[in-house]
């Protein structure tokens, strides 16, 4: 089938007859409603007229509810008409609705075959594309508007092209922030890889280094204070033998060990390291 078809409906037509809806006698019944309205809407209730109130009330309701039940039985029958035509138009489009509904799903499944096609399209010029930018394919998300239809090749290699310099741009920025922040690190002897990953995390590089100075400043008071915590303690130590003893408490506060040590350099590097932050006093043996 490759001609449009040309679908139509024969004549037809819709008697319509306006209906009036009229109520007889209404100057005497709204005159009524209104004297009852006015009779009673200024009705002081206290404990004394509770009763009266009540009862007043209550048919007062009663006259409203007969009104509006006298219109809901004139709407019912004025609309009818109506619903019965209704009813008859939805039976023809539920007709229709057994040809519709079936060509609509088959339409919608070819649709999304074909965009599963030019997604795989795209995924491929993304693999051809990457290397000329110095990215990788995984690193390229597909846009959206990328599998439309209606866009043409070029947009779409364009827009490709644009995120790869993106992506590359802010890889290129990312390992710069590295080096720098790995080197700034070492130097002020700190351990680089939790602010490198930091870094990879979306931290700015000038704020890592701010917190890094801090956590130095902080180590090194924490040091100054336990430099002036051991001198301290010094002015009421002795040594007695292999022991050092505080005099005030008579208590043995540390030991003279002798001990080889076997390890390669990074593991005497480490240990090193400990016992330099820990206080432990040590000396090359020859």
């Amino acid at each position: 089938m490759t001609d449009k078809p040309q679908l139509t409906l024969p004549d037809y037509r819709v008697e319509y007859l306006p209906t009036i809806i009229s109520i007889q006698n209404y100057e005497q019944l709204q005159q009524t409603v209104n004297d009852y309205a006015n009779k009673f809407n200024n009705m002081v209730v206290t404990d004394d007229t509770e009763k009266d109130a009540k009862n007043i009330r209550a048919e007062l309701r009663k006259v409203s509810a007969a009104l509006d039940d006298r219109r809901k039985e004139i709407k019912k029958d004025f609309n009818r008409p109506y619903d019965d035509f209704a009813e008859k138009v939805n039976v023809l489009r539920a007709s229709l609705d057994r040809a519709i509904i079936p060509i609509d799903a088959g339409l919608k499944e070819l649709e999304e075959q074909q965009r599963q096609a030019r997604l795989v399209g795209v995924q491929d010029l993304i693999e051809e594309m990457a290397p000329n930018y110095g990215v990788d394919s995984s690193e390229i998300e597909v846009d959206p508007t990328w599998l439309n239809k209606t866009i043409s090749n070029k947009k779409i290699v364009d827009g490709i092209a644009g995120v790869m310099v993106s992506v590359k741009k802010a890889k290129d920025k990312l390992a710069s922030d590295i080096k720098a922040i790995t080197k700034y690190a070492e130097v002020q002897q700190v351990d680089p890889a939790g602010w490198v990953d930091q870094l990879k995390q979306g931290q700015d590089v000038d704020y890592l280094m701010q917190a890094i100075d801090q956590l130095v400043e902080k180590k090194q008071a924490q040091q100054r204070q336990l430099e002036a915590k051991a001198a301290e303690e010094q002015t009421h130590q002795e040594t007695r033998g292999d022991a050092i003893v505080d005099t005030n408490t008579g208590e043995v506060v540390s030991h003279q060990v002798a001990l080889m040590i076997t390890a390669t350099i990074p593991q005497m590097e480490m240990l090193k390291s400990f016992m330099d932050a820990n206080r432990i006093g040590y000396e090359r043996v020859k």
